[in-house]
C-alpha cells in the first residue's frame, strides 16, 4: 500500500527555503532605514515650508525679516545658526513678526518641528540669514547627518 504525502525531510527543507527568503526580503527592505528615510524627507520638506513662510513675510514687508524685538528700525534676526523654538537660546519664528502679522499663524498653520525629537520649545530645526544674504534653515538627519537649505 503506498501512502501519498510529505515526508518529514521535505517539509523541513521547505521551512528553510522560506526561511531563508523571508531573512533576504526584510533585510532588502529594511524597515528602520525606509523610516529614517522618510523622517529626512519630511525634515526637508518643513524646512522648505519654514523659508517659504518667512519669504512670504519678507515679501510683504518690504524686504523686513520678521523679527521678534518689538522695534521695527532694528531686527534681531539670527545671523548665526540658531535653533527654532520657544525657550531661549531658541529664536521664536513662530511668534516673530508685526503685532497681527507672526509667522504662526499668518503665514503657516503652526511651527514644524522634527518628528522624531522636536517639540514646540526647540523644533530641532535651525535658521539664520547669512552674511550675503541668504536665508539658511537646517536640521540633523538620519540618513543624510545634515539637511539645509539655502535660499
Amino acid at each position: 500500500m503506498i501512502r501519498k504525502g510529505f515526508t518529514i525531510i521535505e517539509l523541513l527543507v521547505v521551512m528553510a527555503i522560506i526561511g531563508i527568503l523571508a531573512s533576504v526580503m526584510v533585510i532588502a527592505v529594511n524597515p528602520a532605514h525606509q523610516f529614517a528615510a522618510a523622517r529626512d524627507t519630511e525634515r526637508q520638506s518643513d524646512l522648505y515650508a519654514i523659508l517659504s513662510a518667512v519669504y512670504q513675510y519678507s515679501g510683504e514687508h518690504s524686504g523686513s525679516l520678521p523679527d521678534t524685538d518689538g522695534d521695527p528700525n532694528t531686527s534681531n534676526f539670527p545671523t548665526t545658526r540658531t535653533c527654532i523654538g520657544t525657550v531661549a537660546p531658541c529664536f521664536n519664528l513662530a511668534g516673530a513678526g508685526d503685532s497681527g502679522q507672526t509667522i504662526v499663524p499668518v503665514y503657516m498653520p503652526n511651527m514644524p518641528h522634527d518628528p522624531k525629537t522636536g517639540n514646540d520649545q526647540d523644533t530641532g530645526y535651525f535658521i539664520y540669514v547669512d552674511p550675503n544674504g541668504h536665508l539658511v534653515a537646517s536640521a540633523s538627519g538620519e540618513i543624510k547627518t545634515d539637511i539645509g537649505i539655502t535660499r
